[in-house]
């Protein structure tokens, strides 16, 4: 009997034990799951896009391509199923055309002013954008500014170019350009197009002591004031 009791007893403190280490890790989960939702400002691979329209903010989920910690691009941000895919230093699940919708539900107004003869010599136009990037371990944000290095010392000015029918004929998928550009939905008017790339006025490269690592998912927020 006095057996049976033993045994009876260590078996239901077995059972406290194991219950309580369960709530203890659910507990853990749920605090790790808070932070990165709270560090992505409300987007996952589930759910990329979010209109804030009150706030004025677009906020896109993306992934951190860290090969352009040692290389330069023109590409910020590109959706992953268009024809530049693998070449922005962010990769989106959002596409353009999702995007341009977006903007303009929070009252943004495209520019629409470039064309493939005039890009060279002109300037993109369109409502002015704030830009931050979130990711874990990093909830209060980067601005653009902070997180790209202009080799110039200039500040990126991205705008909401427009591009709809340009960007849906030539199927890019470029969310946003880091010099101004007639197929981006949003880019750069601190430099017209071939900046980067031709003439070689201009580098971009990513702060390396402010960024995620490699493939690390990022929430993306435009806004406006």
């Amino acid at each position: 009997m006095k057996k049976f009791r033993k045994l009876l007893l260590f078996l239901v403190v077995g059972c406290l034990l194991v219950t309580g280490c369960a709530k203890d890790n659910g507990k853990a989960t749920d605090s790790a799951d808070n932070t990165k939702s709270e560090a992505l400002q409300g987007v996952s691979e589930e759910s990329p896009l979010k209109v804030d329209k009150e706030g004025k903010r677009v906020v896109i989920y993306g992934t951190f391509n860290g090969k352009y910690l040692t290389e330069s691009t023109r590409h910020l941000v590109i959706y992953n199923e268009g024809k530049l895919s693998d070449m922005p230093i962010l990769q989106t699940l959002v596409s353009p055309t999702d995007f341009h919708k977006a903007l303009e539900d929070i009252g943004a107004e495209p520019g629409d002013n470039m064309t493939p003869d005039n890009a060279s010599t002109t300037l993109s136009e369109g409502t002015p954008l704030n830009v931050t990037i979130y990711w874990e371990g990093n909830e209060d944000g980067t601005d653009l500014n902070d997180f790209l290095k202009d080799s110039n010392g200039k500040k990126i000015d991205m705008r909401f170019s427009g591009n709809l029918k340009n960007s849906q004929d030539f199927n890019t998928g470029c969310v946003s350009c880091l010099d101004s550009c007639f197929v981006g939905i949003t880019s750069n008017a601190t430099y017209p197009l071939g900046a980067i790339e031709e003439s070689k006025e201009v580098e971009f490269s990513v702060n390396s002591d402010n960024h995620p690592e490699d493939k690390q998912a990022v929430a993306i927020v435009y806004s406006i004031d």
